[in-house]
């Protein structure tokens, strides 16, 4: 898409293009200023492009607050024909990405400076409760001068339900924080993390939890779990005073890390005042060898000892360790099939090419075998595993004209679901709270995407949301143990509630007291396995609170399939679970 003015701004030139945003160098012709235009890319999904961009408008809006040498200015928001956009400072210079790629390895007086600016941007924007959310090196740009600027304030937060769709990780997974890998509520803790890995790539060349050919899968899973290494393991010439400064920053929960980005910036800049001293504890390397280090700094009290460990944070960590195994195992198996297929082409076109060069009128010596070899290879041939038929187009088209129908007929439901709002016939139950009050249902919204098999476009998937929705509270006072796991069970459906501490005389312990609005978001995916000639059904809050999922194969994927999963939809008694997979 061509843009040559923005509101008032002359487009001058295209500066680069991300997956969300395009940015352009620009002119102000009211004072004749040059600015960078960043907009929001209108090809975002549909789904999800009215909340993105009120998103990008409000958090900019917000991050033109900040008035800091090391935050680049924003001078104006706004929305023409359309288009988000926000302009701001137009700078002069390399991104620290770019730095880093071009080589060679930083001074490390100039590493601590980059870094102690940026942490000194942080500390001003948690003054403000800003949370960037993608502090990364590209964010981050570099003037002649040495200054140091973060940029993409408010511009980088994708909806969950973007994630999820599009089975790829908000920002740059290698900078994401445990709870933002968890799902967990964020705060400008989580920055401080993230600069802690730009920290430690500075230094180390790699991010901590990057490994050689790991998945995103992996990657985020030891992020969550895996102690990030010693920096002065993988570079012998950095002062041990690092090990302290990234174990600090690097902390599993927020309450571990710095609390502010000042005193981040504060240790960078004096850490050749910090020393270190053998120990019989550590607080470099949680979980390491007893014999490693404890740091001291001048007038600082003896180390506590380590916090008692979460039990929110340990079972969100528990499911998604679940998650990220189902994950792999579906990725794993996908790469052996590509490898099998990649495999059997090229054992036939050897075999073509041995043909080929065989002489007319000449056979091939069988080879002299036993008995007993023969007896064996016949029973290894009965217990081989069979392996799917490889899609053909025909195959593919047919399976592609059941999800269309499919299609039709949830968008006709969806029309009539709008319009008579119905009750939800099921009951919806939670742990510890019971049943929910009685839910009218709508907003319902059905939508595809397609890919591509030899040229023509098929179905990917099928997404389908809708609400539903009580103006009563569900209102239920708990023990702690079992408020904190109702609370987690909350947050994976996506509820709000308010919560606070209660004491009766009856009762010698604090209780919680929690107020949930029942407002429920439900979603499903319907997606396409043109291999397996089946269709997998990815369910959130469909019929039950919490996630499921179904396969069905392409054989039972009809009218009465689709018309039992309305069923379930409604919380109408149905068959659909008991649909079972011919593939």
């Amino acid at each position: 898409m061509t843009v040559s003015m923005l509101g008032r701004y002359q487009i001058v030139a295209q500066l680069g293009r991300g997956a969300m945003g395009t940015v352009y160098r620009a002119l102000d012709p009211a004072i004749e200023r040059t600015v960078a235009i960043k907009t929001l890319n209108p090809d975002l999904p549909d789904e999800n492009l009215p909340e993105v961009r009120e998103r990008f408008l409000r958090e900019a809006k917000s991050a033109g607050r900040l008035n800091h040498p090391n935050v680049v200015t924003v001078y104006d928001v706004g929305e023409a024909d359309g288009i988000a956009y926000i302009a701001m400072e137009y700078l002069e210079g390399r991104s620290l990405r770019q730095v880093l790629d071009a080589g060679p390895p930083l001074a490390l007086h100039t590493v601590t400076d980059i870094v102690s600016q940026i942490a000194d941007a942080l500390d001003y924007a948690q003054r403000y409760g800003i949370v960037h959310r993608d502090i990364k090196p590209a964010n981050i740009m570099l003037s002649p001068a040495g200054l140091a600027k973060l940029t993409d304030f408010g511009v980088a937060y994708m909806p969950s339900s973007s994630m999820t769709q599009t089975g790829t990780v908000l920002g740059s997974p290698k900078y994401l924080s445990p709870e933002q890998v968890l799902g967990l509520p964020v705060d400008g803790r989580a920055d401080i993390f993230a600069l802690g890995v730009v920290l430690f790539e500075m230094l180390a060349g790699r991010t901590p939890f990057e490994r050689p050919e790991i998945t995103v899968y992996g990657l985020m899973q030891s992020i969550c779990a895996d102690p990030a290494p010693r920096v002065t393991e993988l570079k012998r010439d950095i002062p041990e005073a690092f090990d302290s400064i990234l174990a600090r920053a690097l902390g599993k929960r927020p309450d571990d890390r710095y609390q502010r980005a000042a005193e981040f910036a504060s240790d960078l800049r004096n850490y050749k005042r910090i020393t270190v001293t053998p120990a019989d504890k550590t607080l470099i390397a949680p979980g390491a060898a007893a014999d490693a280090t404890v740091v001291v700094r001048p007038g600082a009290a003896p180390p506590e000892s380590p916090p008692a460990p979460d039990p929110e944070m340990e079972q969100r960590m528990s499911q998604l360790l679940s998650d990220l195994e189902t994950f792999s195992f579906n990725f794993e198996e996908e790469q052996r099939k590509l490898v099998e297929k990649a495999a059997a082409m090229m054992e036939e076109r050897a075999r073509a090419e041995a043909e080929a060069a065989q002489p007319q009128g000449t056979a091939s010596r069988p080879k002299a075998r036993s008995a007993l070899v023969g007896l064996l290879q016949e029973q290894a041939k009965g217990k081989a595993r069979p392996q799917p038929a490889r899609p053909t187009l025909e195959t593919v088209l047919a399976l592609d004209a059941k999800l269309r129908r499919a299609f039709d007929i949830l968008s006709e439901f969806v029309g009539e679901f709008n319009d008579a709002a119905p009750a939800f016939a099921g009951k919806l139950k939670l742990p510890y709270a019971g049943e929910l009050p009685g839910l009218t249902m709508g907003d319902g919204f059905v939508d595809f995407r397609t890919l591509k098999f030899m040229d023509k476009p098929v179905i990917d998937h099928i997404a389908l949301t809708y609400r539903m929705i009580s103006d009563e509270k569900l209102s239920v006072t708990l023990n702690k143990d079992e408020a904190r796991a109702l609370k987690v069970q909350l947050e994976r459906a996506e509820m709000k509630f308010e919560e606070r501490d209660v004491v009766h005389f009856l009762h010698r312990v604090p209780r919680t007291a929690l107020a949930i609005d029942c407002s429920v978001t439900a979603r499903a995916r319907l997606r396409a396995d043109y291999g397996a000639q089946a269709v997998e059904f990815l369910c959130q809050n469909i019929g039950a609170i919490g996630a499921a999922r179904y396969r069905i194969g392409a054989a039972q994927v009809n009218d009465e399939a689709i018309e039992e999963f309305g069923k379930r939809l409604l919380g109408l008694p149905n068959r659909f679970a008991e649909l079972k997979s011919e593939g």
